[in-house]
């Protein structure tokens, strides 16, 4: 399984986040969103300023989220709108999985088709939002990283609902 850490840089405008390697400060890729906007709009880059890798689009509710890599739709993310406990479905590669993160969203973690864990996500104890994302070969690297964004944008941003 591969293991990056996906980190909210503090203090700017817009969401921003950092996609490193453990044990790494060097950012392999940016996640960056605008300032204002009704409907979240991030895109990943490579590096700090490099060529779009992927975009994360989220409607006004951010009960749905779309990864789409060259123009082409690569995973669809859902949450629900109200809901006790924490969680999402995730549709990817042909397939439907579920995660359930509790009541305080700390953890996600989806099984892959040979009931192993293909996504894992979890939210580390930090002063700003930092998430440790392990997946497996089953899932689309871009799919994995920014399954870990839109848990931030909608379990852990104070303007969502």
């Amino acid at each position: 399984m591969a293991t990056y850490h996906v980190t909210q840089k503090m203090l700017s405008l817009g969401p921003t986040y950092y996609v490193t390697a453990v044990g790494s400060e060097e950012a392999l890729f940016t996640v960056k969103g605008k300032l204002l906007s009704a409907t979240p709009k991030l895109t990943m880059v490579q590096g700090t300023d490099g060529a779009e890798v992927a975009t994360l689009t989220g409607n006004f509710t951010r009960t749905q989220f779309t990864v789409t890599v060259g123009g082409a739709e690569q995973a669809t993310l859902r949450f629900p709108l109200i809901s006790w406990k924490k969680g999402f479905g995730l549709a990817a590669g042909g397939r439907e999985y579920s995660a359930d993160g509790g009541v305080l969203a700390l953890g996600f973690s989806i099984l892959g088709a040979d009931g192993k864990p293909a996504l894992a996500i979890t939210k580390m104890p930090k002063l700003r939002d930092q998430f440790e994302v392990e997946f497996s070969a089953e899932l689309e690297r871009d799919t994995a990283l920014l399954a870990a964004v839109a848990v931030d944008q909608k379990y852990f941003q104070e303007d969502t609902l």
